[in-house]
């Protein structure tokens, strides 16, 4: 007996959508779509944050038979977010306004009273443009680390660079948002 689609892990759902099993396909997406799509609005404007998570899963559909299982599927997945997000760059995107009242985590906490609300509110927003205003290789390092919760590893496949460059990316990332954060 098939374990259920849910239960298996992601190269098998690849294996098995190359096989046909659109339900395999469904399954990778609802794990990886609010993901992909936080990782894109993170950095666009919602419009092109929602056209290139849409052009990700084309590419995924695309290239199915060209990926290769080696429990790499994550990493695989936002190599192509990854490259989305250059090629948008490219094309003129480079510095275009980034709303910071956009909810991306869905994670709004219900007991707090109006005050914590719109305390946490203003803090989310301005961490949001903190984020935004970094440069693209350390804010596109930090969200594959703290969105997606890629490795190391992972992010320095992903982005093209060495394992101690991430880690230089990561620490001048998180020591700009400490000193913008310690000057409020």
């Amino acid at each position: 007996m098939r374990e259920p689609v849910a239960a298996v892990d992601d190269d098998l759902l690849m294996a098995r959508y190359r096989a046909g099993d659109l339900a395999a396909f469904e399954c990778l997406y609802q794990r990886y779509r609010g993901l992909v799509y936080r990782f894109f609005l993170r950095q666009l404007p919602q419009a092109d944050a929602e056209e290139c998570h849409q052009e990700v899963w084309l590419k995924v559909i695309e290239g199915a038979d060209g990926f290769r299982a080696q429990g790499q599927f994550r990493a695989w997945l936002f190599t192509i977010a990854h490259h989305t997000l250059t090629d948008r760059h490219r094309r003129g995107m480079r510095h275009a306004a980034i709303d910071p009242d956009v909810e991306t985590d869905g994670l709004a906490d219900p007991a707090p009273g109006p005050e914590a609300d719109t305390e946490q509110a203003l803090t989310a927003a301005r961490l949001h443009r903190l984020v935004a205003a970094l440069p693209l290789a350390q804010r596109e390092a930090l969200l594959l680390k703290e969105s997606a919760g890629l490795s190391l590893a992972e992010i320095a496949a992903v982005t093209g660079a060495t394992e101690e460059g991430v880690k230089s990316r990561l620490r001048y990332a998180m020591q700009k948002l400490r000193d913008a954060l310690g000057r409020s």
